[in-house]
């Protein structure tokens, strides 16, 4: 680390001593403003024509330039204004105004295979700068997109630096994944497309300092020209390029301290000795509570102070024929639990060069290096331990301090202390591509995108002994490797052209990709040595009985054809027309192409002449949309049989083992596409001078032929909870999006004021009724056999299901005349009999919640003067419930959350918590553990001073912003675990907090240096 922040330093006093290289004779100054407001221009670029010579307006609009001479010209650019020459002629002051350039005001948004004028969008597309995305240090962008966009949903199901975050867009629209698709410079990102989960976290090979900016695509005509791949949405991501002008040099710096943002509330060793004391067990005994010590394993196991960091290096440029831009960083957190933490080395780079006539060729790639500890498994260790246990005591024969048996769960410390897991990996995603003009509008253009990946993972366990249930009696190795490849050929046409009143923006193309993977593992047992350069397989004693390896792979294809037409017929008429065509090898030669069309039709209503000329209203747009996407987002083997080979059996005197297999599961070689259908009505709006900018949006989203594992009724050959895919299922997901954004200035004086918010409303209205199997899907496993959540027929993906419990028995009389099960005795939870038939069984659970936010929202504020800023963003979420599964799980006497010290005894006749019980049918799903998971987060705080023209003069600098932030800092719920900002990496299981590793409160300063 040391000898990184050196090179950076090394690099920042070669570039200012190179600044001052070139020498100078004459000094200019003076302003630059609007030539009609007459308002300062701030940040204005001032460039000596013909080289590399300039500088910015401050925040006055004022400059200092030393020039060659007074037959030199200086240019005068502003973004948004037509550029001014002006020779110097002997003056040494030069004020000068720039004219607004309407044709540059058009802004661009980035689109699949293109972009389009704002003003011609028809489509759902929001919007977020890259600077926004550096409010949140995070290994991953997407992080920084939580609370920025209406209809996205960012959740954090782990604190473990680098875990993957859970990104949901208009709702939960399939039974398989979920996540939306992540375009990088026109590279689709394929990770985790086989499963529920996904693999790595979305964008994790990518520097937040890169980024340019990201646009959200959200109904169907903004994603049909992604086919197969766009129903739960994409995000595109646009990285830096050079710019014309001088070239820049960017230094950003930040470093950072992580704390425990919330601990949970345990029992101490008085606590739960007098819990104990008051459950009707022999073992472990009464306990003199006054005598008993206290451990919080909570201190024991968290870091106090763990620091997080992030560097980063670029400079770009551009001249007539090319840009250019390279971008360098460097990401490092260690984990507030020990042996946890990442590292990542990021480069990019992004260059166009125009080689001849109409004809440029360009390159895009970034590349990552990372290195993951992985995170023992010990935070439900650390909640479960009795308080009452030291984690040390003395070994009697050496008079050593070594780890103690910790009755509960086990000494979380020991497991750190012998837990070894790393995961190195390097990945890289690229972009080549070249594009020809032709004829007067047309062009052609071809790319070869890519995506390859390496990783090793090694995990080392040495032999030891803590107590009988903690112990490891060998030690053992194990170690994996994967690749994988992605390869995707574009060849499209495009046709922009404006003639008279009527404009036209059209793409077509043909594309062809691979995906490709293999996975190796292998693993051994009685390492001869310990150390960890004998951490390897062959380093064992050879017993072919300890060793094991496995090998796989996997691939699948997609051919598309694509089109998009957009049309605007006098600035006032708007219509994009969508069709692709996929196909894909995941589904047999019947089913095997989906076709994916969407059309969509906009209004600028304030364009019209009737439309009331009012000082308040300015632009006004109604747009709507149709169209149908699809999802093909299950492993390529699911149209197959498929024989299991892990069977086997000893057989002979001499106990030789013989391999075997059986069939696994059958295959379903009719599968085909998911396709959602999407329906979507908006309103664009701005009033007052463009001071306040409003967007609005209401959708229907139905997702039909939904591939899930059922289990076949009556399927000759299969045996028990085996299951086959069908295309069998039907979700609806409606909502209502918007966002409001404010600002203005007032001399000096600016602010910002944006909130925004989306709801939705998931609804399953099929499953496996046409085949005739049970339309219910059971899952949600607590880990203890218990399972939580079903999807059914009319109700949410994923909802919590259980007994309604509604109050504790107080006399053994209630309970002879309540419906009750097996067991229950004065002390114990009612539960209701909700089908009023005299018997409590299970026909008597109902849906007790849903893990399906009812409401997301967030909203921030800004406020500059002079140099001085301070922004605050919060998010928040409403009507969800989560299912606190690390209380329900009760194997043994484990510690408990002083919830329960206000339990029921004949002195104490709670009506809320059940007796002291270590186990039993108090501990039956029901809505007892289930917790309103609502909360409003302060997500950061930042307080920033950018430095005046005078004091960057002096250091050779073009900008220098300092600052101190805070992440996190304050959450307000009723949850009573780590954090309610907990995402299900599978909409099945719905949320349940099984224990999870704890976010962090995070302190840092920074810098942002621009030369």
């Amino acid at each position: 680390m040391r000898q990184f922040t050196k090179l950076f330093i090394i690099i920042i006093a070669m570039v200012s001593a190179s600044s001052y290289t070139d020498a100078q004779d004459f000094k200019i100054s003076g302003t630059l403003l609007d030539s009609e407001t007459k308002e300062a221009l701030i940040g204005a670029t001032i460039i000596e024509k013909g080289t590399t010579n300039g500088t910015v307006t401050d925040l006055e609009g004022n400059y200092q330039l030393m020039v060659s001479g007074s037959e030199a010209v200086l240019v005068f650019t502003y973004l948004g204004y037509s550029s001014k020459e002006v020779r110097v002629n002997n003056q040494s002051v030069i004020n000068a105004s720039l004219d607004i350039d309407f044709s540059e005001l058009e802004e661009v948004v980035v689109m699949g295979y293109g972009s389009v004028r704002k003003s011609d969008l028809t489509g759902a597309v929001a919007s977020v700068k890259g600077e926004d995305l550096l409010k949140v240090p995070n290994a991953s962008p997407v992080q920084a997109l939580q609370g920025k966009v209406s209809g996205l949903q960012v959740l954090s199901p782990s604190g473990d630096p680098g875990a993957t975050p859970v990104v949901r867009l208009r709702g939960v629209t399939t039974l398989n994944n979920n996540n939306p698709l992540f375009v990088v410079d026109g590279v689709i990102i394929e990770k985790g497309v086989s499963d529920n989960s996904g693999s790595g976290t979305p964008l994790d090979f990518l520097n937040a300092n890169d980024i340019e900016s990201v646009e959200v695509l959200k109904d169907a005509s903004a994603t049909a020209i992604f086919g197969s791949r766009g129903s739960n949405g994409v995000i595109i991501i646009t990285t830096k390029r050079g710019a014309q002008g001088a070239p820049r040099i960017n230094f950003n710096a930040e470093l950072g301290w992580q704390v425990v943002a919330n601990k949970i509330d345990l029992m101490n060793g008085k606590e739960f000795g007098q819990y104990v004391n008051d459950i009707d067990l022999t073992e472990p005994g009464p306990y003199n509570v006054d005598q008993l010590s206290s451990t919080d394993w909570q201190d024991e196991i968290y870091n106090d102070y763990a620091p997080i960091q992030s560097y980063s290096f670029s400079f770009g440029g551009a001249s007539e024929k090319v840009d250019y831009y390279f971008g360098l960083g460097y990401f490092g957190q260690e984990g507030i639990l020990p042996k946890s933490g990442l590292e990542r080395i990021t480069t990019k780079i992004n260059t166009n060069y125009e080689i001849a006539k109409n004809l440029d060729i360009g390159l895009s790639l970034s590349v990552a290096l990372k290195e993951k500890q992985n995170s023992p498994g010990v935070v439900n260790t650390a909640l479960r331990a009795w308080p009452i246990d030291a984690p040390y005591t003395t070994d009697p024969a050496t008079g050593e301090q070594i780890f103690a048996e910790v009755q509960g769960g086990g000494n979380a410390l020991a497991a750190i202390e012998y837990t070894n897991n790393v995961n190195k990996s390097i990945e890289s995603v690229g972009n080549v591509f070249a594009q020809y003009a032709f004829l007067d509008g047309f062009s052609v253009k071809s790319s070869l995108q890519f995506s390859l990946g390496m990783s090793k993972n090694k995990s080392f366990t040495p032999e030891y002994f803590v107590a009988p249930l903690q112990q490891n009696e060998t030690s053992d190795i194990s170690q994996s490797y994967n690749d994988n490849s992605f390869v995707l050929w574009e060849n499209t046409i495009s046709y922009v052209k404006e003639i008279g009143v009527h404009r036209f923006n059209t793409v077509a193309g043909y594309t062809t990709q691979r995906v490709k993977s293999e996975f190796l593992s292998g693993s051994a047992q009685n390492l001869l040595r310990d150390g960890e350069s004998f951490w390897y397989i062959d380093a064992s004693d050879g017993d072919p009985l300890l060793q094991d390896v496995s090998n796989n792979a996997s691939h699948s294809a997609i051919q598309s054809y694509l089109f998009r037409f957009n049309y605007s017929l006098m600035n006032k008429y708007l219509f994009t027309a969508t069709y692709r065509r996929d196909g894909s090898s995941k589904f047999g030669p019947n089913n095997r192409y989906g076709v994916f069309p969407s059309l969509a039709l906009g209004w600028n209503l304030s364009e019209e002449a009737f439309f009331p000329e009012v000082s308040f209203l300015g632009n006004v747009k109604l747009r709507a949309s149709w169209g149908i996407v699809g999802n093909d987002k299950i492993s390529y083997d699911a149209q197959f049989p498929q024989i299991d080979q892990s069977f086997g059996a000893v057989f002979g005197q001499n106990e030789q083992y013989v391999a075997g297999a059986a069939y696994a599961t059958g295959g379903n070689p009719n599968l085909k596409w998911e396709e959602t259908e999407q329906f979507d009505v908006g309103l664009n709006f701005d009033m007052f001078n463009g001071r306040l900018v409003s967007e609005m949006d209401y959708y229907v989203k139905t997702t039909n032929d939904i591939l899930v594992n059922l289990e076949p009724i009556g399927y000759t050959g299969l045996g028990a909870f085996q299951q086959i895919v069908y295309n069998v299922a039907s979700v609806e997901n409606k909502g209502f999006e918007f966002s409001l954004n404010w600002q203005d200035d007032i001399g000096n004086f600016n602010y910002k004021l944006g909130f925004l918010g989306s709801t939705v409303k998931n609804t399953v209205l099929e499953l496996g009724q046409d085949i005739g199997v049970d339309s219910l899907i059971v899952a949600g496993d607590l880990g203890n056999g218990q399972q939580v959540s079903r999807t059914a027929v009319g109700q949410p993906i994923g909802f919590f299901y259980g007994y309604d419990a509604i109050g504790v028995f107080q006399t053994q009389q209630q309970v002879d005349a309540t419906p009750h099960l097996f067991g229950q005795t004065v002390g114990d939870l009612i539960y209701r009999d909700a089908n009023e038939d005299g018997i409590l069984d299970g026909d008597d659970r109902i849906m007790l919640g849903n893990s399906i936010p009812g409401l997301v929202y967030g909203f921030n504020t800004e406020v500059g003067y002079k140099g001085f800023r301070v922004g605050l963003d919060f998010q928040g979420q409403t009507g969800v419930d989560i299912y606190n599964g690390k209380q329900a799980v009760r194997f043994s006497l484990l510690n408990y959350e002083t919830r329960f010290l206000d339990h029921w005894t004949p002195s104490n006749p709670s009506n809320e918590n059940f007796r002291a019980v270590s186990g039993g049918t108090n501990y039956t799903p029901s809505n007892y553990f289930i917790e309103d998971g609502s909360y409003l987060r302060l997500r950061t705080v930042t307080l920033s001073y950018s430095f005046q023209q005078a004091v960057l003069n002096s250091v050779g600098a073009q900008s220098l912003k300092v600052y101190v932030r805070g992440t996190n800092l304050f959450t307000k719920t009723q949850f009573s675990g780590y954090s309610p900002d907990l995402g299900a990496s599978s909409a099945l299981d719905g949320v349940i907090d099984r224990g999870v590793y704890p976010i962090t409160k995070v302190y840092s300063v920074g810098l942002n240096l621009t030369f």
